[in-house]
């Protein structure tokens, strides 16, 4: 399982997650419904999405 953590939204408006391991995520469904989550190119937050994530997953809301 995946912990999750919101990190802000990229250039083509999907929001970005990174896990405990530093990984970075994206949301291709760009934040609507459920989260379709794939690896950043090269974990470069304005990289391409690529693999699907696999395995459970949550995410953890940033408090404010």
């Amino acid at each position: 399982m995946k912990t999750l953590q919101f990190i802000g939204v990229d250039y083509w408006s999907r929001p970005i997650y990174q896990d405990e391991s530093g990984q970075l995520w994206k949301d291709v469904n760009l934040g609507r419904g459920r989260p379709s989550l794939h690896s950043a190119t090269n974990n470069a937050f304005e990289g391409e999405p690529d693999m699907p994530i696999t395995g459970g997953f949550e995410i953890i809301k940033r408090e404010v």
